[in-house]
């Protein structure tokens, strides 16, 4: 909104051009902590509210270089003439919402960089992907968007297949600015794409639901979960990040180079960001086909409308990157990094997703075709006992960490008020948890990838 009178707290005449700017401009009174810093000569600024102890001038610092990034990414000037990131810091929370013109954060106060610290900690690397991720919507869904989305009918939901792009694509590039503008370094992004990896493997929903139907169907199945829905359905976030992975390092290997995921998205922003019309449902595709020059109908067909595995370690390893899975070595495992020296590789496996309650373990998810399952245990149920033996703090995955595959083990479990027994036989722990790092060797591809090394 542009002000018209206002003093130096903010507080004043604002104009708003239509409605639509209204409603896209959030609103928050209270006592906020500032930093600001210039990007590519527009303004930007940070408004934290809550507690904390963040070091604004570190945060300012870091967050210049990954909104420069994104700027040159799609060309000067930036589209806005000033940016707000408005967070709110608090004991345990995570979310963000676009604008046009700012991003309106939830973060714990953890996550924010603590003074005297150099370290990039796995918490604000989590804190710098979300700005990031924001921050690239205010190109790619607020001013590049689907035709069903222009103008949004505010009436009803709005359908379309293309969230995958607009989400997807924004996931891929959120951890990918980071890297390329030197913020963290290639391993640290190599493990949050090991771990991105390792999200799309647990997923079995991924072998039933297409990325273009996942897109299609959020409003019915993607924000209304259950307890089936890792049997059933796949994000389009997490797939269609990794689909954006596959297509830029496609293209880059097709072209020696010569074009890339980024160019598809400059175009894009000529066509449709500066003008404000709408991309309709096919034509992303026929975009990326005018400016690279290659015919990629067959592979947006096997990696939007089909099931089929993606190609993620052929891709990878043309731009001199190795992928590799491997057992996870507890429930806590996200995926990443190799095995740890005390990594027990017949570890078992039993599908389940559990949380504590109590003393004992509720079944969140039970995954398909798992030994859980197959033993008739569902969601919802409590596990009490393991053997004839209690749980304790609701461990179920220590309980069964000392057995081995093949083994027949008798699970007592409550289902509703009434006592169950059931005797399952685990399994192999399925190679579902990933790593990639960087072969040895310089790489051409690669270098022009990430960008080079600072």
């Amino acid at each position: 909104m542009r002000q018209q009178r206002a003093d130096t707290q903010g507080f004043g005449i604002y104009e708003a051009a239509d409605y639509e700017e209204l409603i896209d401009h959030p609103v928050e009174m209270g006592t906020f902590d500032f930093a600001r810093f210039t990007a590519c000569g527009v303004p930007h600024e940070i408004a934290i509210t809550g507690r904390h102890r963040a070091d604004l001038p570190r945060l300012a610092r870091d967050l210049k270089r990954v909104c420069e990034q994104h700027i040159r990414l799609f060309g000067e000037p930036a589209p806005m003439e000033r940016y707000l990131f408005l967070v709110t810091a608090v004991g345990e929370g995570y979310g963000g919402l676009e604008h046009r013109a700012s991003t309106a954060l939830l973060c714990s106060r953890d996550d924010l960089p603590q003074p005297g610290t150099r370290k990039v900690t796995d918490r604000y690397r989590t804190f710098l992907g979300l700005c990031s991720h924001e921050y690239f919507h205010a190109w790619n869904v607020k001013r590049i968007k689907p035709a069903a989305f222009s103008p949004c009918d505010l009436d009803r939901e709005n359908y379309t297949r293309l969230l995958w792009a607009f989400e997807g694509i924004t996931s891929y590039y959120d951890d990918l600015a980071l890297v390329r503008s030197g913020v963290i370094t290639r391993e640290q992004y190599l493990e949050l794409l090991g771990r991105s990896i390792t999200s799309l493997l647990r997923a079995p929903g991924r072998r039933r639901q297409t990325l273009v139907d996942s897109s299609f169907d959020a409003w019915i199945k993607y924000y209304r979960q259950d307890e089936n829905s890792p049997n059933a359905i796949v994000s389009y976030y997490g797939k269609g990040s990794l689909v954006a992975l596959c297509l830029d390092l496609f293209i880059r290997q097709r072209t020696s180079a010569r074009k890339s995921l980024d160019d598809v998205m400059r175009a894009l922003w000529r066509q449709h960001g500066l003008t404000g019309e709408g991309v309709d449902e096919e034509e992303l595709e026929l975009v990326a086909e005018e400016v690279t020059g290659l015919a990629l109908k067959r592979q947006f067909d096997a990696w939007l409308r089909s099931t089929a595995e993606l190609p993620l370690a052929k891709l990878l390893a043309a731009h001199g990157v190795r992928m590799a899975t491997r057992p996870a070595e507890s429930a806590a495992d996200k995926g990443g990094k190799p095995a740890g020296p005390d990594a027990d590789p017949a570890r078992p496996g039993f599908g389940v997703r559990s949380r504590p309650e109590g003393k004992d373990a509720l079944l969140t998810h039970v995954l398909d075709q798992s030994p859980a399952q197959q033993a008739g245990l569902s969601a919802g149920d409590v596990i009490v006992a393991v053997d004839g033996l209690r749980l304790r703090d609701g461990a179920l995955d220590a309980a069964l960490a000392a057995r081995r595959a093949g083994e027949r083990v008798r699970i007592h479990a409550f289902r509703r008020d009434e006592l169950h027994e059931f005797e399952a036989v685990l399994g192999r722990a399925g190679q579902d948890t990933c790593f990639v790092e960087a072969a040895p060797g310089a790489s051409r591809l690669r270098e022009k990838w990430l960008g080079a090394r600072r």
